[in-house]
């Protein structure tokens, strides 16, 4: 009788068959280790050893598999895909997504990937992963604008930190409006080159003096090509009886010079001017505030902001716009109170008055009253937003949270 007849004819309870039955010692790699291995194998075959739709199949293999594995199998496999072109897009995706661990060793690694899957990434990972995301080198637009997303600050500096990546307009007004509650997006940002004008006289309300200055250097501009094209129209909106307010409104805002008024349109004097100017320096009630308004030519929030500002950088701009003497100007700060500190913050602000011309000047307070401008009105709604989450209602309280 053979052994193969004697295990058959063998009773259940027979220590042979027991012996028979017993599984052998587990040794080594599983079976589903070896599974993994050998299907990575095979998917980072060169082109020519294998076809893309072999590949594919492969990796629709291995996507069955891969979330039964321990995360240290995963991350080998993300790590030797992560050398390939030819990787199937669903598995790279997988490992993209998986947990931060597995999925930095192809995010971090890998020359290419294509930028839809990096956006997803973006979107669905975690903070972690948009924070490597950040770091890649083929950062685009559209890949920093999904990483930007969620509005958290460590992700923000670091794509504002990426100087070489053109930012869309919209992640620019975000930034804007999050640089609200943060001062590092505030140096970063204003060392961008797609910052615009309207984003620096926004950004101006809550920054320090240092940036203050920055910004009004920066943003310097001449108005005069915009007003030598637009003169033929003055005559015709204001005196021809072409009353369309859309264009009134703008002229208004291009304006050459403005003319101080009284209440009914009156031509106010200079004298006027410094008197209010002066009261307003030393106590801003509220109907020198609403006198301001009037003799500036801009709205009672604007004149309340302006009149209100500790620095007195605003008092600048505005005084400037309106021609006051530039010893006048500094005797509103010098005088105010009779102390060395008095002085040099006045002769810090005569320095700003200095380096502005009035046209100029008076282009900041448009930008700073342009209510109406859908790109401002937008990023003030952001700002809003922002100020809400973190239960800020001012501007005086947002210059203290920072």
């Amino acid at each position: 009788m053979t052994d193969f007849d004697a295990v058959e004819d063998a009773r259940p309870g027979s220590s042979d068959v027991g012996a028979l039955l017993t599984p052998l010692s587990a040794s080594g790699p599983s079976v589903r280790t070896l599974l993994v291995r050998k299907l990575n194998d095979i998917v980072v075959l060169p082109a020519g050893r294998i076809s893309s739709n072999e590949r594919a199949l492969v990796a629709d293999i291995l996507l069955q598999v891969l979330d039964k594995v321990e995360p240290e199998l995963r991350a080998e496999v993300a790590r030797r895909v992560a050398r390939v072109a030819e990787s199937p897009p669903a598995l790279v995706r997988m490992l993209l997504l998986d947990e931060p661990a597995v999925a930095e060793k192809i995010i971090t690694t890998a020359d290419s990937l294509p930028e839809a899957l990096l956006i997803e990434a973006a979107h669905e990972g975690a903070m972690a992963h948009r924070m490597m995301i950040a770091r890649r080198i083929d950062l685009s637009t559209s890949v920093a604008d999904a990483c930007i997303a969620y509005e958290e600050m460590d992700v923000c500096k670091l794509v504002l930190k990426r100087e070489e990546c053109l930012l869309s307009p919209a992640a620019v007004n975000k930034l804007v409006a999050l640089s609200a509650v943060n001062k590092e997006l505030q140096t970063h940002l204003l060392r961008r080159r797609e910052l615009e004008p309207a984003h620096g006289f926004i950004m101006f309300w809550w920054v320090d003096g240092e940036r203050r200055r920055r910004i009004l250097n920066r943003f310097a501009m001449d108005r005069s090509t915009v007003q030598d094209a637009l003169s033929d129209l003055y005559p015709r909106v204001f005196r021809g009886g072409d009353n369309d307010m859309v264009v009134k409104e703008i002229l208004i805002l291009a304006e050459r010079r403005h003319r101080p008024r009284g209440v009914n349109g009156e031509p106010v004097s200079m004298d006027i001017v410094k008197r209010t100017l002066s009261a307003a320096c030393k106590y801003p009630s509220q109907e020198v505030i609403d006198a301001i308004a009037m003799i500036g030519g801009v709205s009672r929030d604007l004149s309340g902001r302006i009149v209100r500002d500790n620095g007195g950088e605003p008092m600048a701009v505005l005084c400037k716009s309106l021609g006051v003497p530039r010893e006048e100007f500094y005797d509103f700060f010098a005088k105010a109170a009779d102390d060395d500190a008095a002085k040099q913050k006045a002769e810090a602000l005569l320095a700003i008055f200095d380096s502005m011309a009035r046209d100029f000047a008076r282009a900041v307070l448009r930008y700073w009253d342009w209510e109406s401008n859908p790109r401002i009105a937008h990023i003030t709604r952001l700002m809003t937003k922002v100020q809400d989450e973190i239960g800020i209602t001012n501007l005086d309280e947002l210059q203290s949270f920072q």
